[in-house]
């Protein structure tokens, strides 16, 4: 039998459909708002700058990213 396989895990996928766009940056919005309904996520995927936590610093380095705009993160998109 095969071992099972994981799924992966995406440096700023926070709905986890495999890649980052707009909504993964809504959903994060929403959740750091406290406004619902939010899907379930690990702040290790929305915590893009690697700080320790997902804040508003994260959901502007996602838009700058998906905008082609310049950013001093590594590794949005990549697997984790």
């Amino acid at each position: 039998t095969e071992a099972p396989t994981e799924l992966a895990h995406y440096l700023g996928d926070v709905d986890g459909d495999g890649e980052v766009t707009i909504l993964d940056v809504t959903i994060l919005q929403r959740y750091l708002a406290g406004v619902g309904p939010t899907t379930a996520f690990s702040e290790d995927v929305a915590d893009v700058d690697r700080d320790g936590e997902a804040t508003i610093l994260d959901v502007t380095i996602i838009q700058r990213w998906l905008a082609g705009i310049w950013i001093a993160v590594d590794g949005i998109g990549e697997p984790i």
